[in-house]
């Protein structure tokens, strides 16, 4: 993830108070991942940076659009994404995560990786059924696959009912 380093904030030199940062994720960045489920993209990343004396207060703002497939018809579509996300950044001996919301960085930290961040809350920010939005009513799917999809679909037989269980149903009422 060498190709990442824009990702970066160095606090080192900050005063402190509020400072703000942007970034872009687009495709160059999504495939720098691997188990991606997102290949393509343009995402703007705002970064509120509030330094305090003895800890950092980082304060995400994800909003832009990602390609994903859907889970109905398997095709690719655009999908709108839009999260916020807040990280503490706490100082120690060592670098190691405590939470999804508190860093411990190295007391010898200048400056703090935000790509894996990033990347995480947007996926936190895709929902969990991705699939096609209605068209005019319709499904954006795939409509071969839907048809195929239709011809595999177990059809719900009419099941006839035993008439003693009918009676016993009879004495409930």
């Amino acid at each position: 993830m060498g190709g990442l380093r824009q990702y970066t904030i160095p606090f080192m030199g900050l005063n402190e108070g509020r400072h703000y940062f942007e970034f872009v994720a687009n495709d160059s960045f999504f495939e720098q991942f691997d188990s991606s489920e997102v290949k393509r993209g343009l995402v703007k990343v705002g970064v509120e940076l509030i330094k305090h004396s003895t800890f950092l207060e980082l304060h995400f703002e994800i909003n832009g659009r990602v390609t994903v497939i859907c889970d109905r018809c398997l095709e690719p579509f655009t999908m709108g994404i839009v999260h916020e996300a807040v990280l503490y950044i706490r100082f120690g001996e060592t670098t190691e995560e405590q939470s999804e919301e508190l860093l411990i960085l190295s007391d010898k930290s200048s400056e703090v990786r935000l790509e894996q961040y990033i990347y995480e809350y947007i996926h936190l920010a895709l929902p969990y059924q991705r699939i096609h939005p209605e068209i005019d009513g319709h499904t954006g799917c795939n409509s071969e696959m839907m048809k195929k999809l239709e011809d595999h679909t177990a059809q719900e037989e009419s099941k006839s009912t035993d008439p003693r269980w009918d009676k016993l149903k009879g004495l409930i009422d």
